[in-house]
């Protein structure tokens, strides 16, 4: 965006919509329905340690309390309120639920292996971005997993035209350069990008970022070539040659 985000209202704004936060966790929504299914079908096998992004009410952290019951899942929502119900609903032992936004110093030494921004990361203002991806290249473990559901920008379009009371103070179009850039900084690599139809055609996206920090190293490892390859490298090098000189010979003759 280009006017600077004024953080007070943001706050306020997300404050007063909590009730939204909490219908959706009574009555069963289809986005984030859609957003469980793909956490649930590309999370780690067994993630000892899960942070949500953006957390509202904490109903998704729940669920993934529940789900790994043996993991330290952590919520965090700018929205004092949400914090609040949050914190009343479900916090104990193993969820709690901090009152931040994410930065490279909100987590000093907390690494984390999995990451999930439901329906977040085209709230963060483009000025903000760095300092999240800062922070996510710091506190994602190797072999850890960013998983992000987004509204595609046509459909941001669509209800900015159709439906603009549903706009919220921040709202950026995420492609799929947005998410290149992404990748790029947290030194992940998209392992999923996929449209979904949940209200109407590809009206949101999926995203799954991997890091593994000996992606390079393993693929750029040389290996000795066996006899068999060095054979059929001869062999081929020499079909190529041969089937050259007929091509060669077949347009000499059909041009002159």
């Amino acid at each position: 965006m280009e006017e600077k985000v004024d953080r007070e209202n943001v706050v306020s704004y997300y404050d007063e919509h909590v009730k939204y936060k909490l219908n959706d966790y009574i009555i069963v929504n289809p986005r984030i329905e859609f957003g469980w299914k793909t956490i649930m079908q590309f999370a780690p096998k067994q993630p000892l340690r899960i942070l949500e992004v953006g957390c509202g009410m904490g109903s998704i952290c729940n669920r993934m309390h529940k789900q790994w019951p043996n993991a330290h899942v952590t919520g965090i929502d700018i929205s004092t309120m949400s914090i609040q119900i949050a914190q009343k609903l479900f916090a104990d032992d193993k969820l709690d639920f901090r009152e931040t936004i994410l930065t490279p110093e909100t987590f000093k030494d907390d690494q984390f292996d999995l990451i999930v921004f439901m329906d977040v990361y085209e709230h963060i203002a483009v000025e903000d971005r760095p300092a999240v991806h800062a922070a996510l290249a710091k506190i994602l473990k190797n072999k850890g997993k960013i998983i992000l559901t987004v509204p595609t920008p046509h459909n941001l379009k669509w209800c900015l035209v159709n439906r603009p009371e549903t706009m919220q103070p921040v709202d950026e179009h995420i492609t799929f350069s947005v998410i290149g850039k992404l990748a790029a900084d947290t030194g992940t690599e998209v392992i999923l990008y996929h449209q979904k139809d949940v209200w109407h055609t590809a009206d949101y996206t999926h995203i799954v970022l991997e890091k593994s920090d000996d992606f390079l190293t393993a693929f750029f490892t040389p290996k000795p070539v066996t006899a068999a390859q060095r054979t059929e490298r001869i062999i081929g090098k020499a079909k190529a040659k041969f089937g050259s000189y007929f091509r060669k010979a077949f347009v000499r003759r059909k041009l002159g």
